[in-house]
């Protein structure tokens, strides 16, 4: 058995739908990793032959272990889903109950990449606080307002990014932080947007958690925070983090989707690196064909954009008011009325 000082605790939520991205992250934490890694798959959805494609990953790695916990996701049934269908969320708000020999755990998303060492995130002193975690520079004006308005949340409170964790679990079980968070999430259904964000903002309102620095979870996203409640965190401190990344949150950017961020509209930051650990995975021939596709669905869409601004186009106007407006093209037709909802297509013979 490993020395426990040398073990790193890592958990993720796992469903069958990003099992190849998962495999990805998983590559990402032993290829930079100099400590031996125990990681816990939240298993939320898993069949056996993605449990299998994700064993066969120690033909690649000696320095991790693998175990999947089952969680039955009925249990939050009752609490808003994410995306009005998935609970999976939910999982991480339970990680010191469902392992209950872990003293100390990382909690990541499954599209979290790792640039550096992942023990150096374990090594960060938590300061008698709960957990720890980098700020969400996403956290705009609605979620704020929403925050400051709906859900009881300080203005002064510094929004977390729960995509990276640090956990002290024998605090959060001594002071049953588990079952606290669960019965907020069903106090404040009917307002929470961002689940486990908005949950952790509730109960550790004031910045009661250990702020940890952006490279820790650092999203290629507009700066909002900046403006809200963080003017510490501005775009030359983030600048400077770049340039000490140790780990990457792929999102809203998804390299298994596209080369450049659907947000800004900027290369996305370090793509290469996120298919350099995609080629150790045997979900390699699948993850290309998903980006293959993925993009040939934006050709599609661009022809068809390009196709609909060479329409010849009349407009049917009532006391000078565009009421109907003709696209024509070739021998098709099609009626828009006040220019936005599609009302006839006709196909000429």
């Amino acid at each position: 058995m490993k020395d426990n000082q040398q073990v790193v605790s890592v958990f993720y939520e796992g469903q069958d739908d990003l099992a190849d991205i998962l495999a990805v992250s998983i590559c990402s934490v032993c290829y930079n990793t100099e400590k031996f890694v125990n990681f816990y798959i939240l298993d939320c959805g898993i069949c056996a032959f993605n449990k299998k494609l994700l064993e066969s990953l120690k033909s690649k790695f000696n320095n991790f272990s693998l175990e999947f916990i089952p969680v039955d996701l009925t249990q939050f049934h009752h609490l808003t889903p994410w995306c009005e269908k998935f609970w999976d969320c939910y999982a991480r708000l339970i990680i010191p109950e469902l392992k209950p020999g872990v003293k100390k755990a990382v909690y990541l998303d499954t599209d979290i990449l790792a640039l550096d060492d992942i023990g150096k995130l374990w090594n960060e002193p938590l300061n008698g606080y709960a957990f720890a975690a980098a700020a969400d520079i996403g956290y705009g004006d609605f979620f704020f307002n929403n925050c400051v308005g709906n859900l009881n949340v300080s203005p002064r409170h510094i929004y977390a990014n729960a995509g990276v964790l640090l956990l002290d679990c024998e605090k959060w079980r001594k002071d049953n932080i588990c079952q606290k968070l669960l019965q907020l999430a069903d106090q404040y259904k009917q307002h929470i947007h961002i689940i486990c964000e908005d949950i952790l903002s509730i109960y550790f309102s004031e910045n009661q958690y250990r702020l940890l620095p952006a490279r820790y979870n650092l999203t290629d996203r507009d700066n909002l925070i900046q403006k809200t409640v963080a003017p510490a965190i501005d775009d030359n401190y983030l600048q400077e983090e770049w340039k000490h990344i140790i780990l990457q949150h792929l999102s809203p950017g998804k390299a298994w989707k596209k080369a450049y961020n659907s947000e800004t509209f900027r290369e996305l930051k370090h793509f290469d690196s996120f298919w350099f650990f995609a080629e150790m995975t045997p979900f390699y021939a699948g993850l290309q064909k998903k980006f293959e596709y993925y993009n040939s669905l934006e050709a599609t869409d661009r022809e068809l954009s390009k196709r609909e601004n060479q329409e010849r186009k009349d407009i049917i106007r009532i006391f000078g008011v565009p009421v109907i407006t003709l696209y024509k093209l070739g021998n098709k037709k099609r009626y828009k009325l006040f220019n936005l909802l599609t009302i006839m297509t006709v196909k000429g013979k």
